[in-house]
């Protein structure tokens, strides 16, 4: 690639779930596999799973895929603008402006993952994700046609005859993904295509969901496994805030452990573990708990003997109290926990946030453990003798003598994969199971795997010097 002045490209689609997004993932990978510092881009997020990067901004999780396979860490310009966000038009679209021109300053490319469909003329005229946004990058756009959902030749038409004939031109190739049909049929129908538009096709990438299902799912990262291969179920609690869902990514990609979220009204069952996660409004996500009588049930799961873990105010809800600092004309918050652990936390309003590298005293000595410390709160232990260390520093975490109550301020602890491993034993022996080996790399490298894969897989059905000429961008 000529790396001389920074460049982007739009993949937009026919539609929903076209698949654009992991093709975005794929393409950044294959541009920073050739040396170009690449960001991805999503001007406005309609996902629901959300990612907390190191700023401490939420993102769309797959704007984080995304920036995993570039090779950089999630941040938070990759997605200025979130599903809830209330902000005036104007407001959104100088937020938009300002994000890109600052990740233009950084990176080399910008791959940027458009949302729904360009062709719904009705919301033309609000529509910052799509067509417009390909001519505030001054970006060449790639069509990605959904063949799964049947008559894709009609929709790639129906596309192009839809949007503005002054954005026309800004489509300079066309991708057509998640085929399943006789390959010779495809040809057929990619021939009469090129010819009906003027615009190449520039490959057919078949279906893809042996290596990872759809964006919006969960458990992205998971492994394929059949249900007579589950021995361990996991439930989280999904709160109405819940700050990040990749903290527990490395569960579903364990063969053996199937992890569910379940709603505040559901019934909780008897899992052999309940995860508590972190939470963005510590304070309104602890009173649903109680509203929803979720409260009571965990408080009933572990006196029956049920094993919980809590992560950041996760962690806290399990304490006693939790006191929120307010400013210096309003009184303090006192939220009455679960009353779980013998804990008090204060929160103060002040992050910290940093790489930490670990020794585990539990549930195995001596494990390595590298993660992220994430806290605005500090924690006292009130009954000394209840609780020990978790890490062999006691500021990160603690877990009850009876070993059923765990929390920590570690918010990818699972990404260690002798911690996970050793603590997930801890629940295979409860039910009379052999170990599973610790040895194994940490989460991120079978993470780095998996988007390695989609890359090599979508560069096979791809004419990458056909599409990069499309585009402009030359070797």
């Amino acid at each position: 690639m000529n790396q001389g002045d920074r460049k982007a490209l739009l993949l937009i689609g026919t539609g929903n779930l076209a698949g654009k997004s992991l093709l975005a993932a794929a393409l950044g990978r294959l541009l920073y596999r050739q040396g170009l510092k690449v960001a991805p881009f999503q001007a406005r997020s309609t996902s629901p799973i959300a990612y907390t990067t190191n700023e401490g901004r939420t993102i769309a999780y797959f704007q984080a895929v995304q920036a995993w396979a570039a090779g950089i860490d999630p941040q938070g310009d990759f997605n200025p603008i979130r599903p809830d966000s209330n902000l005036p038009e104007p407001e959104a679209q100088e937020r938009i402006h300002e994000a890109i021109a600052r990740l233009f300053r950084k990176f080399d490319v910008l791959v940027a993952d458009g949302v729904g469909s360009p062709a719904d003329v009705y919301l033309s005229d609000r529509d910052w994700c799509n067509l417009s946004l390909a001519r505030e990058l001054e970006a060449p756009v790639v069509l990605v046609v959904d063949a799964d959902r049947g008559g894709w030749l009609a929709s790639a038409i129906g596309t192009l005859e839809l949007i503005d004939p002054a954005d026309r031109p800004l489509v300079r190739a066309i991708l057509v993904n998640k085929y399943r049909g006789d390959r010779h049929a495809l040809q057929q129908g990619i021939g009469w295509l090129q010819t009906r538009t003027g615009i190449p096709v520039v490959g057919a990438v078949p279906w893809l969901n042996n290596l990872f299902p759809t964006p919006d799912s969960i458990d992205l990262f998971a492994r394929r496994r059949r249900q007579s291969d589950i021995e361990t179920t996991i439930k989280a609690i999904r709160l109405p805030h819940i700050a990040s869902f990749s903290d527990l990514d490395p569960l579903p990609a364990e063969p053996t452990v199937d992890l569910c979220y379940a709603e505040l009204d559901s019934d909780l069952g008897y899992p052999d573990a309940v995860v508590l996660p972190r939470s963005n409004d510590l304070a309104s996500d602890l009173q649903a708990l109680y509203d929803s009588g979720m409260a009571e049930n965990l408080r009933q799961y572990a006196i029956a003997g049920g094993t919980i873990l809590g992560i950041g105010e996760g962690f806290q809800m399990l304490g006693r109290q939790i006191v929120q600092l307010q400013g210096l004309d309003t009184e303090s918050q006192e939220l009455l926990g679960l009353d779980l652990l013998p804990i008090s936390s204060i929160v103060t309003g002040d992050w910290i946030d940093r790489e930490r590298v670990a020794t585990s005293n539990y549930p195995q000595a001596g494990l390595p453990v590298a993660s992220r410390e994430l806290r605005q709160s500090y924690t006292q232990i009130l009954e000394p003798g209840s609780v020990n260390a978790l890490f062999d520093d006691s500021k990160l975490g603690v877990v009850a003598s009876s070993q059923l109550v765990w929390g920590t301020y570690l918010s990818n602890v699972f990404d260690s994969s002798p911690w996970r491993r050793a603590w997930l034993n801890r629940l295979r022996h409860q039910r009379g199971l052999s170990s599973l080996p610790t040895g194994m790399p940490d989460y991120s490298e079978h993470r780095d795997l998996l988007l390695d894969s989609l890359a090599d897989e979508v560069a096979k059905h791809l004419d990458l010097d056909r599409l990069w000429a499309a585009i402009g961008m030359t070797h």
